[in-house]
């Protein structure tokens, strides 16, 4: 989910023209893709969930990708098949959202799946809460 040290300033999301999926318990997903320096960049997707309510949420979720389920036509990559291994699931971590607070991950979408150039992929992304309840983000096109 991102490693912030100590004296990190906090990491300030761009919110600006975002669209977000249904909210659900009060927090909300959005994904969008990332802008490339360079055209020959593989594609990530900044995916941000929000919370909406004025109090705080405390929620657990596995580590790493596990939490996000990414919906796409594209197989895995070879690379992706080996990090997404089910045996990998091994970590747990708390997350903590303030009211109206939002944190972003960035998801190396190029590296997982195996985008042919030149096609269009619609994405869009989901997340499982403890108590079952699931979240979808808006949808998007990637090339």
């Amino acid at each position: 989910m991102g490693l912030i040290l100590r004296d990190d300033p906090p990491k300030v999301i761009d919110m600006t023209g975002r669209e977000f999926g249904e909210a659900v318990n009060g927090l909300e997903l959005s994904i969008r893709e990332s802008p490339k320096e360079d055209p020959h960049e593989r594609t990530v997707l900044s995916v941000v969930i929000r919370n909406r309510e004025s109090e705080k949420k405390i929620f657990t979720v596995p580590g790493w990708l596990f939490f996000y389920g990414v919906q796409i036509d594209a197989p895995l990559s070879g690379y992706g098949e080996q990090v997404l291994k089910p045996e990998r699931r091994t970590e747990r971590f708390e997350v903590t959202l303030i009211a109206n607070e939002a944190k972003e991950t960035d998801v190396p979408l190029g590296l997982l799946y195996d985008l042919r150039a030149g096609s269009d992929y619609r994405v869009r992304v989901s997340a499982r809460l403890a108590d079952g309840a699931v979240l979808t983000s808006n949808e998007i096109v990637v090339r």
